[in-house]
């Protein structure tokens, strides 16, 4: 049997509610998911490659998703792949690397406009992630002038986050400081604290920035100002031709979201997130603090596509080559699959048995 026909079981109304009860509240193992099973035939998995942009606590939903059955219960073998970056994930699916993608949406625009193919099918983190923290005599972002801010590279949420909030403060990010790729956070706070640049973003929680002696200067992620920072993304070609694979994937997620997002299971959560992050996980404080401050409670329960967000990002890019912003937008975002997850399934067709 080939690999859609397997998904067959997956069929949109057999799975359908159970995404939003998941989102509601999701306290039973993944490895049973309820009415409808959600499980290929004899119990046959296929395999997904499941790229994620960084290893962070919101990423993080990936790794509980696979340790905690939820992919396997819905036929999936997912093999979590950490991809160093946004723009590496959006390479990684344009050459079919990876089946799905969770990165931000600012890149899948700029590879779209580049001449890529993907689709946003679903969300999971609707806001700014990523502080803009600096050298503790730098008072606010507007006291950047004619200094030089450090980002892991051109062209990711980080690299927008910070040029958001240098022009929220009046600057001009191309004339009035300098903007340097410095590669990953743990290189960015050695080089903030050398003096080598005076500013750059962190995922580290407030009370580790006050340890290090530097000062938040901007907290994006206290803000409502809405921002794509994680999306469902995958090829167009792949919502076209195995379209049941992307609805076990985006009912895998819902469940890892409600299962992470659940605070009885916060033990466990951090005990994945502390494998996988192996020799880079955090202390013991530090993860507890990540986990209620840049964790669960930022991810969308019901993974809904926030239009908004993608608008921001359009106005920051500014408008596409050829067609209107609406236009672009409308052939981007996909809802659809989510749509049919949400219908309650038809105990008339004998899919809701």
């Amino acid at each position: 049997m080939n690999r859609t026909g397997l998904y067959v079981v997956l069929a949109l109304g057999a799975i359908g509610a159970l995404v939003i009860a998941a989102a509601a509240a999701f306290t039973a193992s993944c490895l049973d998911p309820g009415p409808g099973g959600g499980r290929p035939v004899d119990g046959a998995t296929i395999p997904m490659r499941l790229g994620i942009a960084i290893p962070s606590y919101v990423h993080a939903v990936a790794w509980i998703g696979r340790d905690e059955g939820c992919f396997a219960a819905r036929g999936l073998d997912v093999d979590v792949r950490v991809m160093g970056g946004s723009s590496a994930t959006m390479r990684a699916l344009v050459g079919e690397g990876i089946d799905v993608g969770l990165a931000g949406g600012d890149a899948v625009i700029r590879a779209n406009r580049a001449g890529a193919d993907l689709v946003v099918v679903g969300g999971l983190v609707g806001r700014f992630y990523h502080r803009i923290v600096g050298r503790s005599e730098i008072e606010s972002v507007a006291a950047l002038r004619g200094r030089t801010v450090g980002v892991p590279f051109f062209g990711g949420p980080q690299d927008v986050a910070v040029r958001y909030s240098l022009r929220r403060a009046g600057l001009d990010d191309e004339a009035d400081l300098t903007v340097r790729s410095v590669g990953k956070e743990l290189n960015r706070m050695a080089a903030l604290q050398r003096g080598d640049i005076d500013a750059t973003t962190s995922q580290a929680p407030p009370s580790v920035i006050a340890e290090l002696g530097l000062r938040v200067l901007d907290d994006l992620p206290a803000t409502d100002e809405p921002f794509p920072y994680v999306v469902v993304v995958v090829r167009r070609e792949t919502l076209a031709t195995e379209r049941p694979l992307v609805a076990a994937t985006l009912a895998a997620l819902a469940d890892a979201t409600a299962r992470y997002r659940d605070p009885s299971n916060r033990g466990r959560a951090l005990e994945v997130i502390a494998a996988s992050l192996a020799s880079r996980a955090d202390t013991t404080g530090a993860a507890a603090e990540r986990y209620e401050t840049a964790g669960p409670s930022l991810l969308s329960p019901t993974l809904a596509i926030d239009r908004a967000g993608f608008e921001l990002v359009q106005r920051f890019l500014g408008p596409p080559a050829s067609g209107t912003a609406e236009a672009e937008l409308d052939a981007l975002l996909d809802g659809s699959v989510l749509a049919e997850l949400a219908e309650p399934p038809d105990a008339g067709d004998g899919r809701g048995r």
